[in-house]
């Protein structure tokens, strides 16, 4: 459940998330672990790491969760991958997450470069909370 809040502009409303309104509770853990577990105290926070973990996190590696992941490391040593199997398995991953459900995905780019073996993937989604555009980027 949302509450709806009137903008400044007439005829315009921004839901905020019940869990927002109290800034001294945690809504998550924050992503990735690399100095020790850190609280998101913001939904949008706690959005974009649910993401990045859905993005970084290959299938069979979670218990009892064996479909959930995209398997992006897996696919970095495949002699050819087309971009558009790439964006494909991101957008199912991301529908198929229940944590994921208040997002909507604008844009999946996948850019390879063959001669520093390298893959970029940007998601580009919009909250369906607060209509806010946000990004992630891995390179």
């Amino acid at each position: 459940m949302a509450i709806e809040i009137t903008n400044k502009i007439p005829g315009s409303q921004t839901q905020i998330n019940p869990l927002d309104l109290n800034p001294s509770v945690g809504v998550g853990l924050s992503y990735p672990f690399n100095d020790g577990l850190h609280i998101n105290y913001t939904t949008k926070d706690q959005i974009h790491d649910n993401l990045l973990n859905t993005l970084l996190t290959e299938p069979g590696e979670r218990l009892l969760k064996p479909f959930y992941g995209v398997g992006l490391n897996s696919l970095l040593f495949e002699q050819k991958v087309d971009s558009n199997f790439v964006k494909e398995k991101i957008e199912t991953a991301i529908l198929s997450d229940s944590l994921l459900n208040s997002i909507k995905i604008e844009n999946v780019e996948i850019n390879f470069d063959r001669n520093d073996n390298k893959v970029n993937v940007k998601v580009e989604y919009i909250s369906r909370l607060d209509k806010q555009r946000d990004a992630i980027e891995i390179n």
